[in-house]
């Protein structure tokens, strides 16, 4: 089981998580915007507006008008009616102009477990093989649970020792507990937050170590040459191949290009083998979810191979993606359920990531000394605006000055009074 160290750097307006795997090498980012809190793992008791009964969904809406639509199972959906208050657990945020994502029933999900408060027994995902299922319900007997819980052992359960996964229902358990409120259960209302991003980032993992990290230290560079690596299209391998990775509205799809490679001193085996566990590698980075379509190239027995790579590093995905198969056309098709936002959907708000990069920029300078940062007139708006909070947690003086285009591509930076006077 890979250990994780989970290093964030915590500047005015945005935290930033990068989860570093044993070989010191970033396999996941979070960017979490301090005015878009995420709703993913909060739980509320939400009122239905419509049941569209031929989707198996509902649309409903949270205390604070919040719209969402709710997932309904194929069996016993007719108690969910218009007007109907439900519980429900937020499992995506929006994408591609659709609502928050939500199921029925309170959830609070972790790497290796899913707790059900107000459930019962310990149960095993469908998703789990036969060996796997084999070895978890080895363990069933040794497990103990309070009254009142219900468990469902994710693949990455056989992963865990006994004791390990023992305090993993204990945590949630304890959270659930400590912070859920109760609310009057015929109105709307929010019963558990989704706990603290230290939570959060723990439970994203099955064995984690979490760590502060100071804004411009080695851990914060390597987040950021990950974010911006992440925004390119291509990445090169060792071999001298390339990956595409580009994302259509209804589908991402990644081509393994050998063309620049050399096959010759490589083989194809050694270009697909470096291909899985970067293709693994960029799915996790960038947060692509629902279908994935990879274009393989045909190399018989190396084809096999790296799909059988390929499943291995997939394994270690938190998010559980399935390898579905080869479709006619050739493609390998992938599936990974929907969960917190791509990189490429939050860093598409240039304006205020170029103005929360130079927030960071600020907040690494001397404490309590006045900060003159060059920006664009839409940095400016946004950091009176939207922004304005971030401002407030540099905790120190800060100029605005107006001297850039407003290009998309513009770079916040300081200007140092000192130096600029010569």
């Amino acid at each position: 089981m890979n250990r994780y160290d989970i290093f964030a750097e915590i500047a005015p307006g945005q935290t930033r998580i990068g989860f570093f795997d044993a070989a010191g090498i970033i396999q996941d980012v979070w960017l979490c915007r301090d005015d878009q809190p995420d709703l993913t793992g909060s739980v509320h008791q939400a009122r239905v507006e419509q049941v569209f009964a031929g989707q198996n969904r509902a649309r409903g809406r949270l205390a604070d008008g919040t719209s969402i639509s709710i997932k309904l199972p194929k069996t016993g959906r007719a108690a969910v009616s218009a007007g109907a208050v439900v519980v429900v657990t937020i499992i995506a945020p929006p994408r591609h102009g659709k609502a928050w994502q939500a199921v029925l029933d309170a959830r609070l999900v972790a790497a290796a477990l899913v707790l059900l408060p107000g459930q019962s027994g310990i149960h095993l995902s469908r998703s789990l093989d036969d060996e796997a299922a084999a070895d978890l319900r080895k363990m069933l007997a040794e497990l103990h649970l309070l009254d009142g819980f219900g468990v469902i052992l994710r693949r990455h359960a056989r992963q865990m020792t006994r004791p390990m996964l023992q305090t993993a229902i204990d945590d949630l358990v304890a959270a659930w507990q400590a912070e859920s409120i109760s609310c009057d259960p015929a109105a709307p209302g929010m019963l558990y937050d989704g706990g603290s991003l230290h939570q959060r980032a723990l439970r994203a993992v099955p064995d984690g170590c979490y760590h502060i990290c100071p804004i411009g230290d080695a851990q914060s560079a390597q987040i950021d040459r990950a974010v911006a690596m992440a925004m390119q299209p291509q990445v090169d391998l060792p071999s001298g191949g390339t990956l595409w990775c580009q994302r259509t509205h209804a589908l991402w799809a990644i081509d393994i290009d050998g063309a620049d490679a050399d096959i010759e001193k490589h083989g194809f085996g050694a270009l697909l083998g470096e291909a899985a566990g970067e293709i693994a590698r960029q799915i996790r980075l960038r947060g692509m979810s629902g279908p994935i379509m990879i274009d393989v190239p045909r190399a018989g027995p190396a084809s096999k191979k790296f799909r059988a790579q390929l499943h291995g590093y997939c394994a270690e995905d938190p998010q559980n993606p399935e390898i579905l198969g080869v479709t006619r056309g050739g493609m390998l098709e992938l599936w990974r359920p929907h969960g917190r936002a791509s990189l490429l959907d939050i860093m598409s708000d240039d304006v205020a990531q170029a103005a929360l990069a130079g927030l960071r920029l600020a907040a690494a300078r001397p404490a309590f000394k006045s900060v003159q940062l060059a920006v664009t007139a839409s940095m400016a708006a946004w950091l009176q605006s939207a922004g304005a909070a971030a401002v407030v947690a540099l905790e120190r003086p800060l100029e605005l000055t107006i001297c850039l285009d407003d290009d998309p591509r513009a770079v916040a930076y300081i200007i140092d009074k000192a130096k600029s006077s010569y």
